[in-house]
């Protein structure tokens, strides 16, 4: 049996045909929806929650910080692999993808620890974002037109058969742990 999970600014609807689902959506405002096989996979899908058994391999949680004053940018990073959790963050100076703000910053961290994952051989590599874009421009969903979302587009496609990322959009400044760590090591990097 399947179940599809629709919700919407308005409105969260769980129904179990596709004919229903399609008169739910057109219910729900800017309405996001998928199919699952189970109940509890499109509730969790519905509270923005994700089943541990989603995860196929090592985690990172990135997010990306800027600085009004000056203009740079920095990305933090945690990555969980085998227990362990290691902690990444890095500065930019201000540069041509100042004006992306944050935005440029989680771009770096996405594109950093997709490439640390694959210098160290790892086959697929769970990330957490809280800007969907990382997401949407790495799998073609997203047009880029800034200047450092055409790179990391480019990024994408050279190393798409390197790795299996799976992405999961986690809500900012929600107390979850990894996520915040992230947004504190961006900030770290940039000195606020």
């Amino acid at each position: 049996m399947k179940f599809y999970a629709i919700k919407g600014e308005n409105a969260s609807f769980i129904v179990d045909s596709w004919d229903e689902a399609q008169i739910k959506i057109k219910e729900c405002i800017k309405p996001k929806y998928k199919s699952f096989n189970s109940l509890e996979e499109a509730e969790a899908f519905i509270s923005g929650e994700v089943i541990k058994n989603e995860i196929n391999g090592p985690v990172a949680y990135i997010d990306g910080s800027y600085n009004d004053i000056n203009g740079e940018y920095s990305f933090g990073c945690v990555l969980l692999v085998d227990g362990k959790e290691y902690t990444f963050n890095k500065k930019y100076e201000a540069d041509e993808y100042s004006n992306s703000r944050n935005v440029s910053g989680e771009i770096k961290g996405a594109g950093f620890i997709i490439q640390y994952a694959i210098n160290r051989g790892f086959k697929s590599l769970d990330i957490f974002y809280d800007y969907i874009g990382i997401e949407k421009w790495f799998m073609h969903e997203w047009k880029a037109n800034s200047g450092i979302a055409i790179k990391y587009v480019e990024f994408a496609d050279k190393v798409r058969n390197k790795i299996k990322i799976t992405f999961h959009k986690v809500k900012s400044h929600t107390n979850d742990h990894y996520n915040d760590m992230a947004d504190s090591l961006a900030k770290r990097a940039l000195g606020i």
